[in-house]
């Protein structure tokens, strides 16, 4: 019988491995039918089971089910994955680069993104992981990094480097004078105000989350939770972002993968490295927050925080006439989750023909704003800009009165496992028997909270997948169509816009 052309997959070892090929794939029951017992978005990993080809179809397993795909449908190479992970009111983003290198951006402020981690390592399985992550916390507002606390106490999950922005925000410290949480505030010779204190070096940051006055009182939180990293195996390095870091993964180069770091934009003031006080310590941190574009050959993605009016202006001032030639991107994931404080030059700049929003129910500020996304349909590119969202995309199963009592139901059966592998673990006396039911208690434990998990995880992502020329961005529906799981849009680049645009 014919074998898999070994072009179309990468040996491990004892693995044969393989990705979805574009826009979409589906595993088949079995070699000849065409019922699909899986949907797989561009660049999903798929295992190879057999490279024997039969009716032009081999045997695979991914995302736990196992059938048959067509030759035609898969590829070797792996491609960009950008998760806009649905982590409710605030921001969290799990990047891969086409190397495998696995990007935390935000973390939102509860534990979704930590049961998204649960969810696609299969943690309940693996008590580690082949690679270290990287996080990047954009500003220190905690419905962006709070996430990260239930993340840096995973063992599973190590981290060798955490990106900030170089502001930290602590307990105010009377006894310097300083009247901010930011630290030190100062009108120069320019009778303008600037942040003084920013933490440019590791050894900076760390000192302060080793600091005990910063773990307690108002404004602590921050540093608290930033601290926790700090009890990981080895202790991952704080590393400040600003446009002087250029490029935080590669160079720029036409084919190969990127991080370029466009702001916060320091100044330079009266011998000091400063950063404008934005009217508050609000607008300050959000102002400031880190802009990054992710470039991957012709792809080009914005990541930010949440800048708003003051800081566009500012970032559009200091890049003056390069300002769209830099900012200009294919997709933007929205600064502040659809908040009206924005610059709608900073938008006409940035240009993007697809946006997504991250927002959440559980909030008092109706974001996405009816303004924002009037001036997100204007300044995006062609006549048909899309605009995704976490919350619209979100499935209604979450908050329907038929299921709220089944998830609550879920959520108890959960948490009785859990008390009862915790009371028995607390008493336990060794024994070959004891050890059985230590081991079916555990393994209760976390089939209820699989259960959970499964149910909250599955809806409101926006998925992008890229290999530089292609692209899809993908999210699921809320009950299984005959075409499939997910609703996707497919772009290319067109080499006479020299821009991405829909092909569907």
């Amino acid at each position: 019988m014919p074998q898999l052309n070994s072009a179309l997959f990468t040996t491990n070892g004892p693995i044969k491995f393989t990705f979805a090929g574009f826009p979409d794939a589906k595993i088949l029951k079995d070699e000849t039918s065409n019922t699909w017992v899986q949907h797989l978005l561009f660049g999903d990993f798929i295992t190879i089971l057999d490279t024997e080809v039969v009716n032009n179809r081999v045997q695979v397993h991914s995302r736990n089910k196992t059938g048959w795909i067509s030759v035609d449908n898969i590829q070797k190479n792996r491609v960009l994955e950008v998760n806009f992970v649905d982590i409710g009111q605030g921001d969290g983003c799990h990047m891969v680069t086409p190397d495998d290198e696995h990007y935390l951006i935000d973390a939102g402020k509860g534990d979704n993104m930590y049961r998204y981690l649960y969810w696609r390592f299969n943690l309940d399985e693996n008590d580690s992981l082949p690679m270290k992550f990287k996080a990047i916390v954009s500003h220190p507002d905690n419905d962006h990094y709070l996430g990260f606390a239930d993340i840096f106490k995973e063992n599973a999950i190590q981290f060798d480097k955490i990106f900030h922005s170089g502001i930290v925000q602590r307990p105010v410290d009377h006894a310097k004078g300083w009247n901010t949480e930011l630290g030190k505030v100062e009108e120069l010779s320019d009778q303008k105000d600037y942040l003084l204190s920013l933490e440019l070096t590791d050894l900076a940051v760390k000192n302060i989350l080793n600091d005990p006055n910063n773990s307690s009182g108002n404004g602590s939180q921050f540093p608290e939770t930033m601290a926790l990293a700090l009890n990981q195996t080895n202790q991952p390095e704080f590393v400040a972002l600003n446009n002087h870091s250029g490029f935080m993964i590669g160079n720029g180069g036409a084919n190969e993968c990127s991080v370029e770091v466009i702001a916060p934009i320091l100044d330079q003031q009266d011998g000091h490295t400063v950063l404008p006080f934005l009217k508050n310590n609000g607008k300050t941190k959000n102002g400031h927050s880190v802009l990054l574009m992710l470039k991957f050959k012709k792809l080009r993605v914005m990541l930010g925080g949440d800048i708003n009016e003051e800081a566009g202006e500012y970032i559009n001032g200091k890049l003056g006439s390069n300002a769209k030639s830099v900012l200009q991107a294919d997709i933007a994931k929205a600064c502040h989750h659809g908040s009206h404080l924005f610059s709608y030059e900073f938008l006409e700049n940035i240009n993007a023909l697809g946006t997504v929003i991250s927002s959440g129910d559980d909030e008092n500020y109706s974001h996405p704003r009816p303004d924002t996304l009037g001036a997100l349909g204007k300044t995006g590119y062609s006549k048909k800009p899309l605009i995704f969202s976490t919350e619209l995309a979100r499935s209604n199963k979450d908050f329907s009165s038929a299921t709220i009592p089944e998830l609550v139901n879920k959520y108890q059966k959960w948490e009785e496992a859990q008390k009862a592998f915790d009371d028995f673990k607390a008493n336990f006396v060794d024994s070959p028997a004891n050890q059985q039911i230590l081991a079916d208690l555990k393994a209760d434990m976390v089939e209820k909270y699989k259960k959970i998990n499964s149910y909250l995880t599955r809806y409101g992502m926006i998925s992008l997948r890229s290999d530089g020329d292609q692209l899809v961005m993908a999210q699921k529906l809320e009950k299984d169509a005959r075409s499939g799981k997910y609703d996707i849009y497919k772009f290319e680049f067109d080499a006479g816009e020299q821009r991405f645009v829909r092909t569907d």
